[in-house]
């Protein structure tokens, strides 16, 4: 189990089956929430468990800490390659028409795909090159990082179940967290939107039902064909596919 002291929705990628055999490589790809509540232990384990570049999915307004997050050292993140990628663009009207109405459900993650390739390309692109091993992050590691993740998956062929079982983990984490966390977050009209809070069982039927959307999109999601349309080289998409397939049996 992966555990970096104050670390949001933190989960690895590795060790999940793959449809021919084995699983995918332990400690090459990491996702979690935002890592402000990281503290400098937590960075330190993050630089022990190998990661030189963290990619950070939001967008600017959302890159803040908040009150209750812990104060660092300076240099806690040193040797760590921060890279902001956004996957989407929110002062963009037809993104929010097609794709906002969907932005914590899998029903918006092909219309964000379609939209924005080449700030899809930037993030694989950017998994592909990194030295050593990578975290990516949104703000609850459960929608942008969910998209992120399950492209990445498939695209080394890990078994649908499995893919949808790492979706719906993460979006249980964010969603249980989200409800402990609410009094220190902004309210509406100060700040920020505040997500309504779900019971334990209003969170399993909203991951059911995502779940669902998630297979039939994923199942049919040729991830090599795209990033090719999205100007990922061919050597990139093969050394995604290595990184992750590196526990092949």
């Amino acid at each position: 189990m992966t555990d970096w002291d104050g670390a949001f929705n933190l989960r690895d990628l590795g060790g999940i089956p793959l449809r021919t055999g084995g699983s995918t490589a332990i400690g090459q790809v990491f996702r979690s929430g935002r890592p402000e509540t990281l503290t400098d232990a937590g960075w330190a384990a993050l630089r022990a468990a190998g990661v030189t570049t963290v990619i950070d999915l939001r967008n600017p307004p959302e890159r803040t800490r908040r009150v209750t997050d812990p104060v660092l050292a300076d240099g806690h993140a040193l040797g760590v390659d921060i890279v902001h990628a956004p996957t989407e663009d929110p002062d963009d009207p037809e993104f929010m028409r097609v794709v906002g109405p969907w932005l914590d459900h899998p029903r918006g993650f092909a219309g964000n795909l379609r939209m924005y390739p080449e700030k899809l390309a930037a993030v694989f692109t950017t998994i592909a090159d990194a030295p050593g091993s990578v975290l990516v992050h949104c703000a609850g590691g459960r929608d942008r990082t969910g998209l992120v993740s399950a492209t990445l998956l498939r695209l080394a062929d890990a078994e649908i179940d499995a893919i949808t079982d790492d979706y719906g983990a993460a979006f249980r984490e964010a969603s249980r967290r989200h409800a402990r966390d609410l009094p220190a977050l902004p309210l509406p009209g100060q700040g920020g939107y505040v997500e309504p809070m779900f019971s334990d069982a209003e969170i399993e039927e909203r991951i059911a039902e995502r779940v669902s959307v998630l297979r039939d999109w994923i199942a049919d999601f040729d991830v090599r064909a795209y990033l090719s349309h999205a100007g990922v080289s061919g050597a990139r998409i093969d050394a995604l596919v290595a990184r992750l397939q590196s526990d092949v049996l």
